[in-house]
């Protein structure tokens, strides 16, 4: 075990965890508490620094830096400013040497474990936005040639394919699909049947930032792949909330981010793109890499300095993240999610725009109370109980997210206040 690894192993007071033989144990034991145990999720609360007197419901939108996070990040830049002088100037294969100029090995390979990719199939970017720009700006297409996406997408999705029209006229399409969707065939089923001849790349969300689906990607990549269609995820709302398994999914490219739903500071991303097709993309920020083609990712990785403490704040994130296990954090965030949709079920003034289908849902909520706009139940939120989520329109009331930091008795009073809004 690495001191780094050690380090966060005390802080966290659960070096139990650390340990995939005994992790593996818990499932079938009681050497462990169960993940449903409040002193266990009590224990990994205590762990971040939020506000007693406030509860967050937005990590779609920002998520919350657990306190190692925030202490490796701000004790290297400590270091910088204080020891500078010190700092070795080494090759850009090393891995301290300026960030942006480095190959960032050690992370990217985490990030490859996290998502089931090869470390030289992944580049560090500074979020989604930068990857899917990095995407759009480097596929090679013609004027006529078709951009496929849906009428539900980002703007950071969005916006590098609308240059892309512009200045090189590409056909931009969009897809309407449903708000709430029913269900996987049908948001397949309207997908599929706008793909023509010139359809060239589909872009599309693994998970709807405005309604939490989860579209059924996986089955839509094969189907686009077989007509010779490029495939790209943007995956804003997955890291860290569901499971990512980007050979199983068998998209051609993948764009993700670690500063919501994994806890790293902001400014940290990553994009995945098949080994076979990344050598076909061009760089869109160059620097001394931009054509060396022995680490793909490394050339679109390598783009001028960068902020080393807040890679140093996204790898004790991701040690983090393992630590308690992937797996348990996915089930948890569902677990919360799902008790949210049930209460908010109950409750006939209120609709709920995110899928039916709990297959499809997992932490992200968007619902209204009937007569109230989004503005008005997130300031009602807060007034009444301190909490955050986020306002997301007129009509569809707020986007209201469940994590690891959250309890049930924190779900339960927000239905509390839902119903006591509806029945006013």
């Amino acid at each position: 075990m690495n001191t780094s690894r050690r380090k966060v192993l005390k802080t966290l007071g659960l070096t139990a965890l650390a340990l995939p033989t005994l992790a593996q144990q818990a499932a079938a034991s009681t050497a462990m508490p169960a993940a449903n145990d409040p002193q266990y999720w009590k224990k990994i609360r205590s762990q971040f620094m939020l506000a007693n007197d406030k509860v967050f419901f937005n990590p779609g939108t920002v998520g919350v830096m657990p306190k190692i996070v925030v202490d490796k990040m701000t004790a290297h830049a400590r270091y910088l400013a204080e020891h500078v002088a010190d700092w070795a100037y080494k090759d850009d294969n090393k891995e301290e040497f300026i960030s942006g100029y480095n190959n960032l090995l050690s992370i990217r390979t985490k990030v490859g474990k996290l998502i089931n990719a090869q470390v030289e199939e992944i580049a560090m970017t500074d979020n989604v936005t930068h990857g899917i720009s990095y995407l759009a700006n480097g596929i090679t297409l013609k004027p006529g040639d078709e951009v496929l996406t849906t009428n539900q997408e980002h703007p950071g999705g969005r916006g590098s394919w609308l240059v892309k029209e512009k200045r090189y006229g590409v056909l931009f399409k969009e897809v309407t699909i449903g708000k709430p969707i029913k269900n996987a065939a049908e948001v397949y089923n309207q997908i599929i049947s706008a793909f023509t001849p010139q359809t060239k790349v589909l872009m599309i969300s693994h998970m709807i930032s405005g309604s939490g689906a989860i579209l059924p990607v996986k089955e839509i990549c094969a189907e686009a792949s077989r007509r010779g269609i490029f495939t790209i995820l943007d995956g804003a709302q997955t890291i860290g909330h569901i499971k990512v398994d980007v050979k199983d999914i068998g998209c051609d490219a993948y764009a993700g981010c670690f500063h919501k739903w994994v806890g790293a500071p902001a400014g940290t991303g990553f994009m995945y793109v098949k080994q076979d097709k990344l050598k076909d993309i061009w760089t869109t920020v160059a620097s001394a890499r931009w054509d060396n083609h022995e680490d793909e990712g490394f050339r679109f990785t390598q783009r001028g300095t960068g902020n080393f403490p807040v890679l140093k704040g996204l790898d004790a994130a991701l040690d983090f993240l393992f630590e308690i296990g992937p797996d348990r954090v996915y089930e948890r965030i569902k677990f919360l999610g799902a008790r949210l949709r049930t209460g908010l079920r109950q409750q006939p003034k209120v609709k709920i725009f995110s899928p039916a289908d709990e297959a499809m849902c997992a932490g992200i909520t968007v619902y209204n109370i009937e007569g109230l706009t989004g503005a008005a139940l997130q300031d009602e939120f807060w007034k009444r109980g301190r909490m955050r989520p986020r306002a997301s329109g007129e009509v569809f009331g707020v986007r209201h997210c469940t994590h690891i930091f959250n309890s049930e008795e924190e779900i339960d009073k927000a239905l509390a206040i839902v119903r006591a809004l509806a029945n006013s």
